[in-house]
């Protein structure tokens, strides 16, 4: 009888509550929006030092018919000729954000005015997968890539 006794008080025992995940916090995605939102208005006003503030040290952007430019000073100077050559009016759409830890990723589309030989200008749009690094409390670009929806020019 005793046995059986000690039976029901371990099954009446609770059993240990594991530690729960944190929930990312809940800024996470306002704060990325709106570093984001940041970058195009800075490219848009032609702060380009504002614009590379953005990236990690360590960063690489991806752009598309080029190589992976690795590294903010680098970054800079790539990012130096689209600027001058007059690509305007980018804005942003942001599709999701999602959250591991100190790591984020931005997926989205983009749509900018390219200008053309001809003086004219024609938009392109595509989409952009943005990988960002938690550094401090301080959410920056660690990884870029994006690309064009539109066929490639021949010109």
């Amino acid at each position: 009888m005793r046995a059986t006794a000690m039976k029901r008080v371990r099954r009446a025992r609770p059993k240990p509550v594991r530690a729960a995940r944190k929930p990312p916090a809940p800024n996470t995605a306002k704060m990325i929006r709106q570093i984001g939102s940041e970058w195009a208005q800075r490219w848009n006003a032609g702060d380009l030092d504002g614009v590379v503030a953005a990236y990690a040290t360590d960063a690489v952007y991806l752009p598309p018919h080029h190589e992976a430019v690795h590294g903010r000073p680098d970054i800079h100077e790539y990012l130096r000729g689209p600027l001058s050559h007059g690509v305007s009016d980018l804005a942003f759409d942001v599709t999701y954000i999602k959250q591991a830890g100190n790591v984020a990723w931005d997926v989205g589309t983009y749509r900018m005015n390219v200008p053309q030989s001809d003086g004219t200008k024609k938009e392109d749009h595509g989409k952009y997968l943005t990988v960002w690094k938690r550094v401090g409390g301080k959410w920056l670009i660690t990884a870029d890539a994006w690309s064009s929806d539109l066929p490639p020019s021949h010109g």
